[in-house]
């Protein structure tokens, strides 16, 4: 009798080892093309203008602060102001002035550097700074 159920035990067994062998196979995935598009590379736009002392001399009644201002930005800047910084040997401040390194006429590139000089008369001016106080961009 077992003779008799050999050949459908034999489709049965066949069956299952198929259906076992095709779960364990992966299905496949559908293909998807990722394009990637490098974007540009742009510099960020920005100003920033620095000032410098370079020298502060007193000579007589007059004090004499002297200095660069930088543009450390990538426009180019006009109508930069820098404040002057007039001090006691203590550091307290005597007076400030305003110094108007590049007019409204001039543009200062970026990197570049423009020499600034400003002068006091006030009595007890033993130190100086400088600061950049205001600059414009019109790109």
């Amino acid at each position: 009798m077992l003779e008799r159920y050999l050949g459908q035990i034999a489709v049965v067994v066949a069956l299952l080892m198929g259906g076992a062998y095709w779960r364990m196979q992966d299905p496949e995935q559908p293909v998807v093309e990722v394009i990637e598009a490098a974007a540009p590379v742009v510099a960020p736009v920005r100003t920033r203008v620095d000032a410098v002392m370079t020298k502060c001399v007193r000579k007589g009644p007059t004090t004499r602060v002297e200095g660069l201002v930088r543009n450390l930005g990538t426009l180019h800047v006009t109508r930069v102001t820098v404040q002057s910084i007039w001090k006691r040997g203590d550091g307290s401040v005597v007076d400030t002035g305003l110094i108007y390194a590049i007019g409204e006429d001039q543009t200062l590139a970026p990197g570049e550097d423009a020499m600034f000089s400003d002068t006091t008369d006030l009595r007890g001016v033993e130190r100086c700074n400088v600061r950049a106080l205001d600059w414009w961009s019109d790109e």
